[in-house]
């Protein structure tokens, strides 16, 4: 790992490396101040990493009322395809309805037009009712028999890994100092003005301390945890709900279907993602472990039988699943009965020079970083009440146009599909990618035979992304990690390459290869909860 130095005092530290962090650190870095953050594991390794890839208004949130949550996210996905383009792309979703489902069409159909009135001039699209011609056209693989008729709409997609190391990074280049493998292990609140930091960096077993005006902690689904173990705190502020994901054999090409579990009603996503299918997600109460999170076998059997139920040709079966991963989502703790009815909304508390944010959602960071800021300008005492909006992109990631990534195939000697994945995940700042394959064209090869990654991106992640471990890269910079064939000889030659910019041995190697396939292929849990 690439060490970096770690000032002595900072106006503000941040515990999490989320995207709320991420997010908080972009934010306050741009306004001028001293920033540190700290990340236990790799950036968006938990929650923020393991998502269903969407940015959207939650059509199914209307169901609980939560329509001012509705508005709030649907200005947000507005604003993130405009400001991350690379990152976010807009995808249609079909909403079947059968006889006999629990939510009849015309609470569809109402609930559809309630969506477009909410995201009002900021709509990509306003859905339409289709025709059992048109909905066969669009998705044929689609159950027929029952089907009464289908809505079209559309939200987005997004890259929610890089998503968050782009704010990283963008905090960075604002001058925060952000640490990934470097855990906070105590803090003394007992100081005239601010708090002391305690961390230990993993890699060396290094300690240190760093004194903050102000502490914002953004644990996620570890914020109970820190605020006893680390603060002293009785008080609980959560309720975690485990979401689990599986991804499956494609079996879209253009459209996403929003479906209704036949075994519970709860709503569940079948998304084209990459070359694959994404499929999720469950919502089970879970107060175990952050650490320890797994897919339950029940999980995946629940999430099989739904996809089976509306895609009837595809004759699933565990052995058809590519990967399964789990996050915890960290409510804000409440007395709802089911974990699904859940608020998704957030919430900020402060005691002291510490600051604690809870709650939200990926798609409303934005705003959960603004108001987290807010009460920061307090503790720091600053002068002034606004909040300033978000900062407009620094050296800002474009989506290439067509000629330009055909440019690049010429002047770097790369195949078309290798300049549209990389044009995909990286926008405009791909060349700085391109450009390692000039002092080193062995990383021009690409990851696998086959695939359109290419050697160069996992050197750049070393060098320029804080990767430090071979899951870093293939899960969250590369994000194909759960693709099938990466497990093989994929992982072994990115192994090979970071070793080779990062210095390990042969034992580091083997190691960090076993660690990777534990991640990709986690043992489950013997039982989950009811």
């Amino acid at each position: 790992m690439i060490k970096r130095e770690i000032p002595q005092a900072v106006d503000l530290a941040i515990l999490g490396g989320g995207i709320n962090g991420a997010g908080l650190a972009r934010l306050a870095a741009a306004q001028g101040w001293s920033v540190v953050l700290f990340e236990k594991g790799d950036y968006a390794s938990g929650t923020s990493g393991k998502s269903t890839k969407l940015v959207h208004g939650g059509l199914r949130y209307l169901e609980h009322g939560h329509v001012g949550l509705v508005y709030e996210s649907l200005r947000e996905r507005a604003a993130l395809l405009g400001t991350a383009p690379h990152l976010t792309r807009p995808l249609g979703f079909l909403l079947p309805s059968y006889r006999g489902d629990p939510r009849p069409a015309w609470k569809l159909h109402a609930g559809l037009v309630l969506y477009d009135l909410l995201a009002g001039s900021r709509n990509q699209n306003r859905h339409t009712w289709l025709s059992a011609t048109a909905t066969r056209a669009l998705a044929p693989e689609l159950r027929e028999d029952g089907r009464l008729g289908c809505g079209l709409y559309f939200d987005a997609q997004v890259n929610d890994a890089r998503l968050v190391l782009e704010d990283v990074l963008c905090a960075e280049r604002h001058g925060a100092t952000c640490l990934n493998y470097c855990p906070v292990v105590a803090i003394d609140e007992r100081r005239p003005s601010g708090v002391s930091v305690t961390y230990r960096r993993l890699a060396s077993g290094e300690t240190g301390s760093v004194d903050a005006r102000c502490l914002a902690i953004a644990a996620g689904p570890w914020t109970d945890r820190v605020s006893s173990g680390l603060l002293g705190r009785t008080s609980r502020l959560l309720r975690t709900t485990r979401g689990t994901h599986l991804v499956l054999p494609r079996l879209l090409d253009r459209h996403a279907v929003l479906a209704t579990s036949p075994l519970d009603g709860r709503v569940f996503f079948v998304i084209p993602w990459m070359t694959q299918t994404l499929v999720g997600t469950t919502d089970i109460d879970d107060t175990g472990n952050p650490d320890d999170t797994r897919p339950a076998e029940e999980e995946i059997a629940y999430l099989l039988e739904g996809v089976s139920h509306y895609f009837p040709g595809t004759r699933l079966s565990r052995d058809s699943v590519v990967a399964a991963f789990s996050g915890l989502r960290p409510l804000v703790r409440a007395d709802a009965q089911h974990a699904s009815s859940v608020s998704r909304e957030d919430r900020v508390f402060r005691e002291g020079s510490i600051v604690t944010l809870v709650g939200g959602k990926l798609t409303t960071y934005r705003v959960m970083a603004r108001k987290a800021l807010g009460i920061v300008r307090e503790v720091l005492g600053s002068s002034g009440s606004d909040v300033p909006g978000w900062p407009s992109p620094d050296r800002a990631p474009r989506p290439p146009s067509p000629r330009e990534q055909s440019t690049w195939a010429a002047r770097y000697a790369m195949p078309p599909e290798t300049c549209r994945h990389l044009a995909a995940t990286y926008g405009s700042a791909a060349v700085e990618v391109l450009e390692r394959t000039r002092t080193d064209p062995s990383l021009c090869a690409p990851l696998a035979e086959g695939t359109a990654e290419i050697l160069a991106q996992v050197a750049h992640g070393a060098l320029a992304e804080h990767a430090a471990h071979l899951d870093d890269t293939l899960l969250r910079r590369l994000q194909v990690g759960y693709l099938p064939g990466r497990a093989g000889e994929a992982a072994r030659r990115a192994a090979r390459v970071m070793a080779q910019t990062l210095d390990w041995d042969d034992q580091r190697e083997r190691e960090e290869l076993a660690r990777y396939l534990a991640e990709l292929h986690p043992r489950a849990p013997a039982a989950s909860e009811p």
